[in-house]
């Protein structure tokens, strides 16, 4: 499969998955086996631990969530994605009480593309700067 292809699968699942909440689509863009790595979640295995701990992040912790994509760079079967995550935090997220306060903060994925699915994904999120934005930390 080209760089482009693998490209475009992980540019939809991002719209269309995480920013649009279309969950049902989840298994169209990921393998069944799938696992994902780092993130504040740790390691996930298999489609439906994956599909949990999205739906909750995305229905529970915050709203208004939106993943906006800056860039991606492809090689052989891996795309990275640089990226801004920015979301309203509204419910308890890793021990923290809701702040209902906006934030918008850096992160980046990679992702590794198997018989056009996502077959494995790292992960990760600037949470210092998501946490000094809700006040979970003060300086």
């Amino acid at each position: 499969m080209s760089i482009e292809k693998n490209i475009e699968i992980v540019k939809r699942f991002t719209e269309e998955v995480i920013n649009q909440h279309k969950f049902e689509l989840i298994d169209e863009f990921w393998a069944a086996d799938m696992k994902w790595h780092g993130g504040f979640m740790g390691d996930i295995d298999g489609i439906e631990n994956y599909r949990n701990m999205l739906t909750s992040a995305i229905n529970g912790a915050f709203t208004n969530m939106k993943l906006e994509i800056i860039y991606t760079i492809g090689q052989d079967d891996k795309v990275a994605m640089f990226f801004t995550n920015s979301g309203r935090n509204s419910g308890p997220f890793l021990g923290n009480e809701p702040s209902n306060k906006d934030g918008k903060w850096n992160g980046m994925s990679f992702y590794r593309i198997e018989n056009e699915k996502i077959a494995e994904a790292w992960f990760s999120e600037d949470l210092l700067q998501m946490f000094v934005q809700f006040g979970f930390i003060k300086f």
